[in-house]
């Protein structure tokens, strides 16, 4: 089956499909009969048409397939040649054309004269029927052919209408393709343009971002720097402050060394006219004694003369520490008689005494640091302080006795 395309004055496009039934002759005795298959063709859609010239029947037909198509064909028959061509008929049932042609039947006319006028008038006759028959063959193939036109272009407009609302419609269909088309290229560019601005803004916001990065960073090692430059500072400050306490100690020391030696030479310088105050006095109250013992021996003549050599004591060393036995060498008397002379006579010089060393405790006492020579000068204080109120002891004692002993008898 070919197709064909054949332009039509309406701008439409119709395409038609060449159609070649199946056909079927069938040889009876009486006829010729002719069976062409046309499925989906209606009887309205046939045309039979005799050509008398060469003695040939064409069958044509066309329907429509829809969206601008059409079936067609054209076929053409030869009739056999003992057919009766105006007796030639055709029936259309169950999509199968069937055409008979009879066959021309020979009659032996009986064995009887006829005439010439008889056989002129039934020429006569047949021609005038069988013109008759084809003029109303004519009328009636002609009415068909307008009902067929008129049908063919009722069809053709409605196909028509239906191709141009279809047109109408893949028209409206482009256009809204065509603007769908549009408007996803707007929604691309849009999507676009918003992705760029926002690789833009996420760009200068990451440029932000590093800047400010770096920003810190700088200031973070411009502070660093900074605190480096204040704690070297610092360090400097406190090494010169370190440096300057160390030397204001050094100072301090070497002042209270200077002023040590110096309390030092002057405690020693005030000790020595201690000492010396105490052997004058000392002295002094051994001469006092003596001087009372000689007024008294004077006015008793019959008392004992004391030796120049015995009045006086002998020289103690009083910057010497003496041990526990030092006070051996005095009496066992004068040590018993030490509390009761002390009650008596020796409480200004025991007051006296405790007065000298408690004056020298506080100074020692005031002094930052007491060193081992501090503590023999207190100790030989302390002893020095011992032996003084043991010796005014000792004197009172022996004065006391001797004034109380009765006169011895003269030889």
């Amino acid at each position: 089956m070919a197709a064909r395309q054949q332009p039509r004055g309406t701008g439409l496009v119709v395409q038609y499909e060449d159609l070649v039934p199946k056909s079927d002759w069938k040889d009876q005795p009486e006829a010729t009969v002719l069976t062409i298959d046309l499925p989906g063709f209606a009887k309205e859609q046939i045309k039979v048409t005799y050509v008398h010239t060469s003695r040939m029947l064409r069958v044509t037909g066309e329907r429509p397939l829809g969206d601008r198509r059409w079936s067609r064909f054209n076929e053409v028959f030869t009739v056999p040649q003992n057919c009766l061509v105006d007796k030639i008929h055709g029936s259309f049932k169950n999509n199968a054309l069937t055409i008979t042609m009879p066959k021309e039947t020979i009659t032996k006319a009986p064995n009887l004269p006829e005439t010439s006028k008889t056989v002129a008038e039934k020429v006569k006759q047949l021609e005038e029927k069988r013109l008759l028959e084809e003029a109303r063959r004519k009328e009636e193939e002609a009415e068909k052919t307008k009902k067929l036109l008129e049908e063919k272009e009722g069809i053709l407009r409605k196909l028509q209408e239906e191709a141009k609302a279809k047109e109408m419609a893949e028209a409206r269909k482009f256009q809204e393709e065509a603007r769908a088309r549009k408007l996803q290229e707007e929604a691309r560019a849009k999507e676009k343009a918003r992705a760029r601005q926002l690789q833009e803004e996420a760009k200068a916001k990451e440029m932000a971002e590093a800047r400010k990065f770096q920003e810190e960073a700088r200031a973070k090692e411009e502070a660093r720097a900074r605190k480096l430059q204040e704690e070297a500072r610092a360090r400097q400050l406190q090494e010169e402050a370190k440096a300057k306490e160390i030397a204001e100690a050094r100072k301090f020391q070497e002042e209270t060394r200077a002023r040590k030696l110096q309390e030092e030479a002057r405690a020693r310088q005030l000790q020595e006219e201690a000492k010396a105050r105490e052997k004058l006095e000392e002295r002094r109250l051994v001469e006092e004694a003596l001087l009372k013992k000689k007024s008294v021996d004077g006015s008793v003549g019959n008392r004992k003369i004391i030796k120049p050599e015995d009045r006086l004591l002998p020289e103690v060393d009083y910057t010497k520490s003496i041990p526990g036995s030092a006070a051996k060498p005095v009496s066992g008397r004068a040590s018993e008689v030490v509390k009761p002379a002390e009650e008596k006579q020796g409480s200004l010089e025991v007051e006296k005494n405790k007065k000298t060393e408690k004056g020298m405790m506080e100074k020692i006492k005031g002094k930052e640091m007491i060193t081992s020579e501090e503590k023999k000068l207190m100790l030989n204080a302390g002893v020095a302080a011992l032996v003084i109120f043991a010796l005014g002891a000792y004197v009172s004692y022996t004065f006391c006795s001797s004034s109380s002993s009765p006169p011895s008898k003269p030889e």
